[in-house]
């Protein structure tokens, strides 16, 4: 006999398809603040960025972010679409997470002078991350967008009552740490960013976990992933 389903399965289709609203304002808000001249930024960095030598070989961790997070937000709202279980807590942890970052980067501005000034020859790899870095200035830095909204997926998948395999899990982990360590290889961003989102993470966390009640339902739809 399956579980009963939540009371939540009941919402109406834009309720549940409201969080994805979210993106426009994000990027909108986002590209309004890259460009802006650096006078001014508080540049983050830290001693331990020069024991980290630059590796254009990092950039397949770190594009491998986009489909790490589009991919795991496209499952969980078809997976969860019936129960609307998990997706509030993604959504937020998410959102919230996001909008700090975005207004930290408007009141406190930040960069950093990582980058190499010469390339070095590594093939394509060099010739993808020039290209990259080329039209993405270094501003926006701490906390680091790609190392918070990696850490929400990891969390979110390692704790999902749709998820049972071990070997996911771990993966999910795994592929974490190593776009977070991409970051600071392709000198995208400062260590010290990294250990920023990491704090924001714990911080919006915490507040989920205080306005949200400790619910024990299993959605009647979970299945091993």
């Amino acid at each position: 006999m399956s579980a009963p389903r939540s009371p939540q399965g009941t919402l109406p289709l834009w309720v549940k398809l409201a969080p994805l609203a979210y993106l426009p304002l994000f990027l909108v808000w986002y590209f309004a603040l890259e460009g802006r001249p650096a006078t001014g930024m508080v540049v983050v960095e830290s001693t331990l960025d020069a024991l980290i030598p630059f590796d254009a070989r990092w950039a397949i961790g770190y594009f491998a972010w986009f489909p790490f997070l589009l991919g795991f937000i496209g499952w969980l709202l078809v997976r969860d679409f019936r129960s609307y279980a998990e997706t509030p807590r993604l959504a937020f942890l998410l959102i919230v997470g996001m909008t700090a970052c975005l207004v930290g980067y408007t009141v406190w501005p930040t960069t950093q002078t990582l980058r190499p000034a010469v390339y070095p020859d590594q093939g394509w790899f060099t010739d993808v991350v020039a290209g990259l870095q080329g039209f993405d200035d270094p501003s926006n830095v701490f906390p680091s967008l790609h190392v918070y909204t990696s850490l929400v997926v990891a969390y979110c998948l390692i704790t999902s009552r749709y998820v049972r395999s071990v070997w996911v899990k771990v993966a999910g982990i795994v592929l974490t740490v190593v776009i977070a360590l991409s970051t600071a290889f392709l000198k995208q961003h400062s260590i010290v960013d990294a250990f920023g989102s990491a704090a924001l993470f714990l911080l919006v966390l915490a507040a989920w976990s205080l306005l949200t009640p400790k619910v024990g339902t299993t959605p009647g739809d979970a299945h091993p992933a």
